[in-house]
């Protein structure tokens, strides 16, 4: 009998059970070879009982066509998918008693990367996001089975291209567990004793565990065309490894908790590039070894769920950017402040210059702070509890959530992209040597990020990658922004004291469109917000300009004596663009003013005491109040209708800087800049 060593590449697939006898007939194969392929070992399961083997392929078809791939004949390859693989027919004027005639696509590291491979070039393919099918048990329907892991769970563990190898454990246990988040615990107490790695795959560097080995390298009857023999299944003269049906292995073998036909149990599972390996040791002899669903899973995450696009969290945020963190305003209960109303989260970096986001739906702040990006579950909110953590994201950096993605800045130009749930990587890439503070503000398709070195960048919503970079066309330096118009257009500041606008294709708004004028100093840093179909920019000077869809300035005025507005401007207007807009600025008050007419003052907050009290913070207005933070380290609740009503929510350790807070849902969000998180309902 040959090892089961792995080092070659082709597999394939299964799907629903059938009556006997007539699951051949219903199959309506796609090509007479895939009948060749799936009678070898799984036409026995249909006429007999007893065999003591499971199904390679499986009793039914889920699909029989063509596919898209551009490296061959006509753009168009024959498949068909089965509940375990998919076979794959390339050339069909190849020679068909060639054993690599049919072949099988690698659809478990196509289901952790969140990719389509569409033809040979490793670079050619499409991107979406990680499965988050259940890699083995129950369906999670109603989160009927919400403990097992899924492919996204193993994407930080898989290797694909010499990354996350381990080392050679041959003779060892198997003592390591791994949850849905992806969290790996060391030395358990391994739920089956007996199980060892005794196989080590140099070319991806993992462990094969024993129960895996032994599954390859069985022998049982199989159809040879004309009759059952007895022959090694997977291992043949024709085929002589079993890496033509599993692939090579991507992970070491782990211990998961998962709900099988109803009951949670233990269960051990090993990553395959085409299969994935289950072993359940309470269940009966011929089954503890399986094949997991990989055709079936892969079918519903391509075509039912647009390669992940489909079933996840709304879209937050839009490109609403009237106020500093419109998006993530929703209305609810009015926070009152208060015993009991009041609770904290230190995140131990002793600073943070973020904005937070919130997701009332998963009780879920999220932040940057010190070299972390960090979520604090409030399930419980006189306990606030860190749900994740991930090191790399600056203190500096504006975090935005988007589709329940997670972006943040870091310092070397990194930029990063992480599950909102579980804190898993998406993505990371290096855009360059500086770091970048700006918003991160998506569309559809792509990030647009301002950097230090006086750029414009857009890059891909799915894996980071460039798209274009942008700077006026008379050289001047990008220094504040980006901002995004409904209509697509992305508006920055530059250091010649003037407004640009860009395309989304990465071109300048020409000058018959768009002709900035000259402001009296350089736009700050966030101060810029779009509403009511005018664009409000705040200066270092303490200016504020409303500016038309065109660039010439509509009204502006300066107000305070020199000394700058840092906040977002927050637009508060209706349909025709009726309304306030809202600024602090470093001389201590918060302003709101005519949207129609931002000379005209109408509404005016001094923190008491005097004295200097930079209000740098963005506000938020909803519900008819006004919140934000100053550097006396309050919180304050003002009335919209009168200034002179105020509350202050809390008073915190350390001021608030830029950092605005976010109200949602009945609750108060904010970072004060000792890297303390304050929640207020």
């Amino acid at each position: 009998m040959k090892k089961f060593s792995l080092s070659i590449l082709v597999a394939f697939i299964l799907i629903f059970p059938m009556l006997p006898w007539a699951v051949e007939a219903a199959l309506g194969f796609g090509d007479p070879n895939f009948q060749k392929v799936w009678q070898r070992t799984d036409k026995i399961l249909t006429e007999r009982t007893g065999v003591g083997r499971g199904f390679i392929w499986g009793s039914d078809s889920i699909f029989a066509g063509n596919e898209p791939y551009t490296d061959v004949s006509g753009g168009q390859r024959t498949v068909q998918y089965f509940d375990k693989a998919r076979m794959e027919v390339n050339n069909p004027k190849g020679n068909r008693n060639d054993p690599n005639f049919v072949t099988s696509g690698l659809l478990v590291k196509e289901l952790v990367l969140g990719r389509v491979q569409n033809g040979d070039d490793p670079n050619n393919y499409a991107q979406g996001y990680p499965s988050e099918v259940q890699i083995v048990g129950d369906p999670n329907t109603d989160g009927a089975n919400a403990v097992a892991p899924t492919y996204r769970s193993f994407k930080n563990l898989a290797t694909f291209n010499q990354d996350n190898p381990v080392e050679s454990k041959l003779g060892q246990q198997v003592t390591q567990r791994i949850n849905r988040a992806g969290i790996v615990t060391l030395n358990i107490t391994p739920p089956d004793p007996n199980v060892r790695l005794t196989t080590y795959e140099p070319a991806t560097r993992h462990n094969i565990a024993d129960v895996f080995v032994a599954y390859g390298n069985q022998r049982g009857l199989v159809w040879n065309g004309s009759t059952y023999v007895e022959d090694a299944l997977f291992v043949t003269s024709s085929s002589p490894n079993a890496t033509y049906i599993f692939g090579l292995p991507i992970t070491d073998p782990y211990w998961v908790r998962a709900v099988v036909a109803g009951v949670e149990k233990d269960v051990l599972v090993q990553l395959f590039e085409r299969r994935v390996l289950t072993y359940t040791p309470t269940n009966d002899a011929n089954s503890r070894v399986e094949m997991g669903n990989v055709g079936q899973h892969y079918y519903r995450w391509r075509y039912q769920e647009d390669l992940g696009r489909k079933g996840t969290p709304p879209l937050v945020p839009s490109t609403d950017y009237s106020q500093a963190r419109a998006t993530y305003l929703k209305s609810g209960s009015i926070p009152q402040g208060g015993p009991g109303k009041v609770s904290e989260y230190n995140t131990g970096t002793n600073f943070s210059s973020s904005w937070p986001v919130y997701d009332p739906d998963k009780k879920l702040a999220i932040i940057s702070a010190g070299g972390t990006l960090l979520a604090v579950d409030l399930s419980d909110f006189n306990h606030p509890t860190l749900r994740w953590k991930v090191v790399g994201p600056n203190g500096f950096t504006p975090v935005t959530l988007f589709n329940g993605v997670v972006y943040s800045g870091g310092e070397g130009g990194n930029l990063f992209a992480v599950n909102e749930s579980d804190g898993s990587l998406y993505w990371q890439v290096t855009i360059g040597g500086l770091g970048f503070d700006s918003l991160i503000v998506p569309d559809a398709t792509s990030l647009y990020l301002v950097r230090g070195d006086g750029l414009l960048y857009s890059r891909n919503l799915s894996d980071g990658s460039p798209r274009w970079t942008a700077h006026p066309s008379n050289g001047a330096k990008v220094v504040s922004g980006p901002v995004l118009d409904p209509d697509g257009t992305i508006y920055v500041g530059a250091n010649d004291q003037k407004i640009y606008a860009f395309k989304p294709d990465g071109s300048q708004v020409g000058t018959e469109v768009w002709l900035p004028e000259t402001l009296d100093s350089f736009p700050s840093k966030y101060a810029l917000a779009i509403g009511g179909g005018r664009v409000y920019v705040g200066t270092v000077n303490g200016s504020l300009y409303a500016l038309n869809k065109n660039g010439t300035i509509q009204s502006q005025k300066k107000l305070s004596g020199g000394q700058g507005i840092l906040s977002v401007p927050a637009v508060v207007v209706d349909s025709s663009g009726s309304g306030r807009v809202y600024v602090g600025s470093d001389e201590g008050r918060v302003y709101g003013v005519d949207a129609n007419n931002v000379a005209n003052i109408e509404w005016t907050f001094s923190a008491p005491g005097g004295g200097a009290n930079y209000a740098r913070s963005s506000v938020a207005v909803l519900d008819g109040y006004v919140y934000f933070g100053m550097d006396d380290r309050n919180i304050y609740r003002v009335e919209a209708g009168n200034p002179a009503k105020y509350t202050v929510l809390t008073t915190a350790g350390n001021s608030f800087g830029t950092n605005p807070p976010v109200v949602n849902s009945g609750y108060l969000v904010i970072t004060s800049r000792d890297g303390v998180l304050h929640f207020i309902r």
